[in-house]
């Protein structure tokens, strides 16, 4: 299975609204378990907002043993700029996302802005296919280049 990561396509419009901001906020990953692939073409993506958006038109939040609803943190995330010319923008998060004594089974990984109200959804990442997890930790690994990467070009 192949993770593929994805921008909402509203995420633009809420950052130039002042609704999500990248720092400052509440931030948070949820799981779901559409059957996928789960696409900016899927039913839903283009005018979701909010994560009630994602949990009402394209898949429900998961449940299980060890997730609590409304996902983990995203802990100290920072945006910051670099690169020649400060052409470069990244947000990232301090650790990887995690839960621990799990049971259950996931699809995708939602990160919005919980403390946003307007707009929240930021990205979300599909796994290409359900991924299990029993009696065990499931965590997401965050790459080193950040959870998002703006080049300036």
């Amino acid at each position: 299975m192949a993770l593929t990561a994805h921008v909402f396509p509203q995420f633009i419009i809420g950052m130039n609204a002042g609704d999500i901001v990248l720092t400052g906020g509440t931030y948070k990953v949820a799981l779901s378990n559409a059957a996928g692939p789960v696409t900016e073409a899927t039913s839903g993506i283009s005018t979701a907002k909010l994560f009630t958006d994602w949990t009402s038109n394209v898949a429900a939040e998961i449940s299980g043993t060890g997730y609590s609803a409304g996902g983990a943190a995203v802990s100290s995330p920072t945006f910051t700029a670099g690169g020649s010319n400060n052409t470069v923008s990244t947000w990232t998060s301090a650790s990887n996302p995690n839960w621990t004594s799990a049971t259950f089974t996931a699809n995708q990984a939602i990160f919005y802005e919980s403390s946003a109200s307007t707009y929240q959804l930021i990205c979300w990442w599909d796994f290409g296919g359900a991924v299990s997890v029993t009696s065990g930790t499931f965590t997401l690994t965050i790459s080193g280049s950040g959870l998002l990467t703006a080049t300036a070009s």
